[in-house]
């Protein structure tokens, strides 16, 4: 990959980054763990930055946050879990998650460099070059941190500030 092409990638991981940092620093107490909300706001936030490093790394080795607990990532169970059930899932903490999101920004740093953006993506369920999985997973990240952004305006009236390259 191009020194150019890695950096636009690292700077723009770091702003979706930075946007999540603050939906997790600014949820009220009250819905960190709220089942009225559906996904809660950490069972959410955790899949986000879960997914963000499983797809910068690859199906064969995935290089994964050291604090990484089975199955906190899913929402609902399939055919490997059909008796899943996410509500009995042990919460991350805002400080966890806030590790979480320190261990990103180093990976960030790394991950971009001599990566073969036309190879295959390395994940049999994403047909396109590893390029392409990059964007993927900025538009995941983005998917999900703009719900959280949603929840912060909606409990706070005041929505999470844009950031443009970080």
């Amino acid at each position: 990959m191009s020194s150019a092409i890695a950096e636009a990638f690292r700077q723009q991981y770091r702003a979706a980054l930075a946007m999540h940092e603050e939906c997790i620093r600014r949820c009220p107490d009250e819905h960190w763990n709220a089942a009225e909300d559906g996904n809660r706001f950490w069972h959410l936030s955790y899949h986000t930055l879960f997914f963000v490093a499983f797809y910068l790394s690859s199906n064969d080795a995935p290089v994964l946050w050291p604090g990484a607990r089975p199955l906190h990532h899913v929402f609902t169970g399939g055919p490997w879990a059909p008796d899943f059930d996410p509500t009995t899932l042990k919460a991350y903490t805002r400080d966890e998650l806030l590790e979480f999101v320190q261990w990103l920004r180093v990976r960030f740093e790394e991950c971009f460099n001599d990566a073969d953006t036309n190879a295959p993506s390395q994940f049999t369920w994403l047909p396109f070059s590893r390029f392409e999985v990059y964007l993927y997973n900025l538009r995941h990240f983005q998917h999900h941190s703009g719900q959280l952004s949603e929840r912060i305006k909606n409990y706070s009236g005041e929505g999470v500030k844009w950031v443009g390259k970080a």
